[in-house]
């Protein structure tokens, strides 16, 4: 039984669109036409407000085994990195090299237990955001280069996509438009595309 997990924060949730309209759900929708059947194929979205890289570590290996049954064949998604890289006072909620190595060893940790992907956060409407922001993506990607952990660059696409960067309302949070696009731009990855082969 396929069994899809995602980890993230609010952009992860869904924040700001009606149900069943979150990236999450229209990857799991994707995934039904890529011929996956549901149930049993199951997708778990695990995104929680306001989370940094720090705070899904502390609660991933947790919030994982709790849904683990003997026949789950289970796959990893991560999103994070917008909260790290926001600068409410001044100075960002966990500095760019910590974030880094937050990163590296909860996916180090997490391959030991099942297949994984990262996701770089997508960018914001804030100019001085979004350039930490691709700071952060580059800094994640080389890391996973070095550890040969699979990497999605989900900022650089999205930075250059006007209907994504207009379609922020709260200039955080994408609407029904910029989840559309987040949950292309996973379907296409070849990561995952291997991951929602059927089974034979």
């Amino acid at each position: 039984m396929k069994t899809f997990f995602f980890f993230g924060d609010s952009i992860t949730l869904g924040v700001n669109v009606p149900a069943g309209r979150s990236w999450v759900a229209l990857f799991a929708a994707g995934a039904v036409r890529a011929g996956l059947p549901v149930p049993p194929t199951t997708f778990y979205n695990l995104g929680v407000r306001r989370q940094a890289s720090v705070d899904i570590a502390r609660r991933w290996e947790q919030e994982l085994r709790c849904r683990l049954t003997p026949e789950t064949e289970p796959f990893q998604i991560f999103c994070f990195g917008t909260v790290d890289m926001a600068a409410p006072a001044g100075r960002t909620v966990v500095p760019l090299e910590q974030s880094v190595d937050c990163a590296r060893g909860l996916l180090l940790r997490a391959a030991r237990e099942a297949p994984v992907l990262l996701m770089s956060a997508p960018p914001v409407a804030s100019t001085a955001h979004s350039d930490r922001l691709a700071m952060l993506a580059r800094a994640y990607r080389e890391m996973c280069a070095a550890e040969r952990i699979p990497f999605m660059d989900l900022f650089t696409p999205l930075r250059a996509s006007s209907p994504y960067m207009h379609d922020m309302q709260d200039g955080i949070h994408p609407g029904e438009l910029g989840n559309e696009l987040i949950a292309s731009q996973l379907l296409k990855h070849p990561v995952v595309r291997g991951w929602l082969a059927p089974q034979a």
